[in-house]
């Protein structure tokens, strides 16, 4: 998919450029929903099946009740009510299959911290939550 294609599907705006990867905010929902491509240049990223990226536009709400769903079983004794999606992350590695879904739940001692929900090429979410801090 090319990055008018990405831009127009996602309602996008803010194209970043660097060389750790790729970076745009999706003005899609009520809400920015930030993308990265980490390790991906303009031309890594037309390699992501347009299908793949279609469904996910498509299918957003679903998979974001689906990852909700899993941070909740996760960590049954926090509270994580009102926590909302914030991230799609894409990592050329395949640390998180092929994408994940990333939620900010705030600063701690490290720095921000995210709870991420990876999915597969098929859309099967893994069960196994990620905490990432930046």
């Amino acid at each position: 998919m090319t990055k008018q294609q990405l831009l127009a599907l996602w309602q996008g705006n803010s194209w970043e450029r660097s060389p750790a990867g790729i970076y745009f905010i999706s003005c899609k929902s009520d809400k920015d929903l930030h993308f990265s491509f980490s390790g991906y240049s303009e031309k890594d990223v037309k390699s992501i099946p347009d299908p793949l990226m279609k469904r996910l536009a498509t299918e957003i709400s679903e998979l974001d009740q689906e990852a909700l769903h899993l941070i909740n079983e996760n960590f049954p004794d926090e509270d994580i009510e009102g926590i909302s999606l914030t991230d799609i992350m894409f990592d050329k590695s395949g640390c998180y299959d092929a994408f994940a879904l990333g939620y900010y739940v705030g600063e701690s001692p490290a720095g921000e911290l995210y709870l991420l929900v990876s999915f597969g090429e098929e859309f099967e979410a893994n069960p196994e939550v990620i905490c990432e801090v930046y």
